[in-house]
């Protein structure tokens, strides 16, 4: 992971990303693109008449300068490490349209951001921008609750319906984390009635086969709905450290991260998720 991007509105959710980007990669050489993307404030029609384009043009400056020196402020209230080069991005633009654009411009290997932004709906764990950027690219991205204090990933759980065929690409970043850490990875897996049928069977031997060379074991739950199960699952074992999950298990993604009854599940509060994109 050489390229990382850390888009930042300069909440106390986004410098609590940053800080944990920092620890998370404290040992690896790599680059932190710090993103601020502005917009102009919104103008009713009257008010726009009221200005000519040089105003506009000089309002458009002074977001951009305002931009700017909250960058820098930001990078001296962390103390990035000695291998860590800091480049600072201030965009004019729609958010998920500027993201875009630094993924390709910058090569970038994973997105790490806040779950929330300063205005962000506290009834939604992953608030709209977050969401955007995991739905919306093939970036991966790993989401930092506001709660979310550092700690060497130890512990990983790794939720599946075995319903993907996982290419080793798929699993590349999860893989490096595991052994640079040592990590621990949990499959977890919420049956219902049903045995695994055929098709599950078959992407069940081939995650094994990718997990190979990890320490990893599988666990089942059943008889619960799929939410209760990883709230249950991760606070029985007490010590997760960090949730993976790949990014085209859509339904299980949206019912763990975008329902008003998120709130009750503990785990949205303090475990970071990593969110993996099917490679293409």
């Amino acid at each position: 992971m050489k390229n990382i991007l850390l888009p930042t509105d300069f909440s106390t959710n986004s410098l609590n990303a940053i800080r944990y980007a920092k620890d998370f990669l404290k040992d690896e050489d790599c680059t932190f693109y710090l993103l601020n993307i502005y917009r102009m404030p919104y103008l009713e029609h009257d008010e726009l008449m009221m200005y000519n384009v040089e105003k506009l043009a000089s309002l458009e400056n002074t977001l951009l300068k305002s931009s700017q020196r909250d960058l820098k402020a930001t990078v001296k209230k962390i103390n990035f490490s000695s291998n860590h080069k800091i480049k600072l991005l201030s965009d004019y633009s729609f958010f998920i349209d500027s993201v875009k654009q630094k993924i390709d411009e910058f090569n970038i290997d994973l997105i790490i951001m806040g779950t929330k932004g300063a205005t962000g709906a506290k009834e939604i764990f992953m608030g709209s921008n977050t969401g955007d950027v995991i739905m919306k690219t093939d970036c991966d991205v790993m989401a930092v609750p506001d709660k979310a204090t550092f700690k060497t990933p130890k512990e990983i759980v790794f939720p599946t319906d075995f319903r993907l065929l996982y290419e080793e690409e798929d699993l590349e970043i999860l893989k490096k984390i595991a052994i640079k850490n040592g990590s621990n990875i949990r499959v977890l897996y919420v049956q219902n009635d049903d045995p695994l049928d055929t098709e599950q069977k078959a992407n069940k031997k081939d995650l094994e086969w990718g997990f190979d060379d990890l320490n990893y074991s599988f666990h089942t739950l059943t008889n619960t709905d799929f939410e209760s199960a990883v709230n249950c699952f991760t606070q029985s074992r007490g010590d997760v450290d960090m949730i993976a999950i790949i990014a085209k298990h859509y339904n299980i993604f949206q019912r763990l991260f975008f329902k008003p009854k998120v709130e009750e599940l503990s785990f949205h509060t303090k475990i970071p998720l990593l969110v993996l994109h099917k490679s293409k």
